[in-house]
């Protein structure tokens, strides 16, 4: 049995002093710039309908350079951000942190998977620190990079842990955290239906359902498209 559930989503880290978020199933706006957050396998898609062979690869050529250069920009912020934390690990850890989680998406995206696991490990062991002292900025990264592996490994504790600590969030500011709440579901909704425990990725997909349809009502130009989506995945559970 093949199921085709859609979207996983990683989560992109922009900004840390920051309050509000928004998120659906296949973009996720980081809470102060909104910048795209990345599909696992959909950075530097080509598109090549109706274009000849010769502009197909040097389009390619072109987003393989990109992909380079944005490497090694994070390599060498990486760098400089460990210098600085030695002397400031307060100011400069958390940058660290965010180009570790940068890296292990672009690494992701490549099939690099040893790269992106010391990555996204060696950021959610920055911020479990960070989180220590400032919880109520911190935990939030803790959960976005818990999510990233989880969906790296297809390891369930990761997405539960950090579905935990969304909904412990989402206690007390529920308008920011309740799309991470949903988001997190549906990706343990396709672990689940991937791994053929389709009675708990119906709950999971019906729970986000659930939150999407709340979250459309209110603001239907970002989440209304993750109505479908979740329903989708409903269906296919259905027709398994």
């Amino acid at each position: 049995m093949l199921l085709r559930p859609c979207t996983i989503v990683l989560l992109v880290l922009a900004s840390l002093r920051v309050n509000a978020a928004s998120v659906t199933g296949v973009i996720i706006a980081s809470e102060a710039a909104r910048s795209q957050a990345v599909n696992v396998a959909a950075m530097d898609q080509i598109q090549t309908r109706n274009r000849s062979g010769l502009t197909d690869l040097r389009s390619m050529e072109g987003a393989q350079n990109q992909t380079e250069e944005t490497r090694r920009g994070l390599e060498e912020s990486l760098t400089s951000y460990r210098e600085l934390a030695k002397k400031e690990p307060e100011i400069y850890l958390p940058q660290v942190a965010a180009t570790l989680n940068d890296l292990g998406i672009l690494d992701s995206n490549q099939n690099r998977i040893e790269n992106a696991r010391k990555e996204f490990e060696q950021a959610l062991k920055i911020y479990r620190e960070l989180a220590r002292k400032e919880a109520d900025i911190y935990l939030r990264y803790v959960a976005i990079t818990l999510n990233n592996l989880g969906i790296l490994e297809g390891a369930q504790n990761y997405l539960e842990e950090a579905l935990r600590i969304y909904r412990q969030l989402a206690q007390k500011e529920r308008e920011t955290y309740l799309p991470y709440v949903a988001t997190t579901l549906n990706n343990l909704g396709m672990l689940d239906s991937n791994k053929n425990r389709l009675n708990e990725a119906r709950k999971e997909y019906a729970e986000a359902l659930k939150m999407y349809r709340e979250l459309a009502q209110k603001e239907p130009e970002t989440y209304l498209p993750s109505v479908p989506m979740t329903l989708n995945n409903l269906g296919l559970l259905d027709n398994a």
